[in-house]
């Protein structure tokens, strides 16, 4: 699917960006530090919402949903909407700077069409994997004089933990992460028997293999062995971990995180605000506001 399709679940998350990016220009807007927004997996800059009654969701085995198009749907039951880079860019107030990242070929020549569009914003379009550009660029900005926003969209599993605690460094960033929660939930098999290629992806997405203890308990059932069987925490227990890896490298991590669902009801990536500032007054602030925002 990549960001060409998104379901309804998808203009959710891209309000209540623009929302936070509102409302960040705004406080900001009497401080001398530069702007810098950075979005990973940037896509396009547009994404087309399909008709719920004219399509089938599905997510495969490594997480990415695919969207499946009714033979008779039309250009109108598609609806285009902005996607998140051209959000950042329509904005009233400005940012001093743009970093758009993006891995596919055809993603990068939409994006350097869009560029074009605003030939008087510093735009920079960086072509390669998130995890591999993410930590050289923000090595290369002096964090004392610079704030930014992070938005990290992934189709499925690609953003590694060890990546975020390269943000959580600056102190100076806000990110929105869409953590990719369906993608976790499948690899995680009832019977605990997981392939070794999962178990590498959990634990690079989850940052620790200790998930093997924490989301696994023994059940008062046993095996032929004598031994008791492995149980498969519920849906919320793993929710909740998430939000635990998160809160073990930022300062500040929003009280309520948003579940994206899919036309079935199936939740599919949770949202989480994570600041990583150290600043009581900076929480404090964003404690107030995301309340509104993460409705």
């Amino acid at each position: 699917m990549g960001n060409n399709f998104g379901g309804q679940w998808t203009k959710k998350k891209l309000d209540i960006l623009e929302n936070y990016l509102n409302f960040y220009m705004q406080s900001l807007k009497n401080f001398k530090f530069k702007k810098i927004y950075i979005d990973c997996f940037a896509g396009s800059g547009n994404i087309k919402i399909p008709d719920n009654n004219k399509v089938r969701e599905n997510t495969d085995s490594s997480g990415i949903q695919q969207i499946t198009l009714d033979v008779n749907i039309t250009e109108e039951d598609i609806e285009e909407i902005k996607g998140s880079t051209r959000i950042a860019l329509d904005m009233e107030n400005k940012f001093d700077k743009y970093y758009f990242i993006e891995k596919e070929k055809s993603k990068i020549r939409e994006l350097e069409m869009l560029k074009q569009e605003y030939p008087n914003l510093d735009i920079t379009i960086i072509k390669g994997d998130c995890n591999d550009k993410l930590p050289i660029l923000l090595e290369s900005i002096d964090w004392r004089y610079n704030r930014g926003v992070l938005f990290i969209d992934p189709y499925a599993t690609q953003f590694k933990f060890e990546t975020l605690r390269e943000v959580t460094n600056t102190k100076a960033i806000d990110v929105w992460y869409l953590f990719p929660y369906s993608a976790i939930n499948r690899m995680l098999t009832k019977s605990r028997k997981i392939d070794k290629s999962w178990e590498n992806c959990i634990e690079l997405c989850l940052g620790s293999n200790e998930w093997k203890s924490e989301l696994y308990k023994d059940s008062e059932q046993i095996n032929i062995f004598g031994e008791p069987k492995k149980e498969k925490s519920e849906a919320k227990e793993i929710q909740e971990y998430i939000c635990k890896r998160m809160k073990s490298i930022f300062p500040y991590v929003s009280e309520g995180y948003m579940e994206l669902k899919n036309g079935k009801n199936s939740v599919l990536f949770l949202l989480f605000l994570l600041i990583s500032s150290d600043s009581q007054k900076v929480h404090a602030l964003v404690k107030k506001v995301e309340k509104y925002i993460l409705k």
